[in-house]
């Protein structure tokens, strides 16, 4: 087994300690040392001596050596679901757990990565802490809050925010199953979940984008006929297209890993694609719209407190983030 980073433990033992809604103080006073030497590990300075570990790990629930080494594969879960990437990732906390993404360049841009997966084990790279608030789902709000939050350049703060793309079913999974601490979805009804927080975003419609003059291509779609872009089976933008279809319609096509992607695709290759509309607008498309969804951020009830949560909180109600949000076409923030 290999030595934790120190990087490594100190979020270990802040997402434990969070989790049970302790100060660093009542760490401390439970693992019989000091609240200094709690704020000097979270903080990533040194590893403890035995008898300081061996306090934690009681004080924690676990063993010394799950405490001190790195995090074998079993422990590792993607935050998609599936066997981790082996490839640069970021990564976060979540219930203790740790879950990891790969690195996604987009528009031309790369996040840096807080380590990577190799051999089974998780190696942070210097500087980089596993640390974060992870939010699963297609809201292009996420890019907005991920670069204006904490850590929104790299840097690993405790409240920074680590925006993943998928579908509403997707991210509601990853939150339903620990892997994330929050999923936005939408639809254009939206029953209430069995438990957790829930928070209006937006409102914005769904539909079929292309270029402009080919309305033929988006009615033959909308009757069952010719190839569309398409999004995944759990995405809600889909759903509503299948909605729209004749009854037994089987209708082929690329697929999209998001609303953008669908937009890019429709711009490039002049196919209809299933998409929102402000992604259709902001690439200069036409669009006919399906149905009009409600947005919601799900905030899982265990992540409530963490820090991430409450930058997100804050940067949801800023006038900067709110301005940003009013120029996205067609895209109304803090719509019940």
């Amino acid at each position: 087994m290999n030595e934790v980073d120190g990087q490594v433990l100190a979020a270990r033992v802040r997402a434990a300690r969070e989790r049970r809604g302790w100060t660093q103080g009542h760490l401390a006073e439970r693992a019989g040392t000091s609240r200094q030497t709690i704020g000097a590990l979270e903080a990533g300075r040194h590893l403890p001596r035995v008898d300081v570990a061996l306090g934690l790990a009681t004080a924690l629930g676990t063993t010394v050596d799950a405490l001190l080494t790195t995090v074998p594969d079993a422990e590792i879960l993607a935050v998609l679901g599936g066997p981790p990437p082996t490839t640069a990732v970021r990564a976060a906390y979540v219930a203790e757990r740790l879950v990891v993404t790969p690195v996604v360049a987009e528009e031309g841009s790369w996040l840096p990565p807080d380590g990577i997966v190799e051999d089974g084990r998780f190696r942070p790279l210097p500087r980089a802490s596993p640390d974060g608030f992870v939010v699963v789902g297609c809201d292009p709000a996420l890019a907005i809050l991920e670069r204006l939050g904490p850590g929104g350049r790299g840097g690993g703060q405790r409240g920074r925010l680590v925006a993943v793309v998928a579908a509403s079913r997707a991210a509601s999974a990853a939150v339903t199953e620990g892997r994330a601490h929050a999923a936005v979805v939408h639809d254009h009804h939206l029953d209430p979940p069995a438990e957790g927080h829930v928070v209006p975003l937006a409102r914005w419609r769904t539909g079929l984008a292309g270029p402009p003059g080919g309305e033929g291509r988006v009615a033959a779609a909308l009757e069952g006929r010719g190839p569309v872009i398409q999004r995944e089976a759990g995405a809600a933008a889909q759903a509503a297209f299948v909605r729209a279809l004749p009854e037994g319609a089987d209708v082929g096509g690329p697929r999209a890993r998001g609303h953008l992607d669908a937009a890019r695709q429709a711009a490039a290759t002049g196919l209809p694609a299933v998409t929102i509309e402000p992604a259709a607008l902001v690439l200069g498309l036409s669009f006919h719209p399906l149905e009009t969804h409600r947005v919601e951020l799900r905030i899982a009830e265990h992540a409530w407190d963490h820090p991430g949560a409450q930058a997100l909180g804050e940067l949801l109600v800023s006038a900067d983030v709110h301005r940003r949000l009013k120029a996205l076409p067609a895209y109304e923030p803090g719509a019940a």
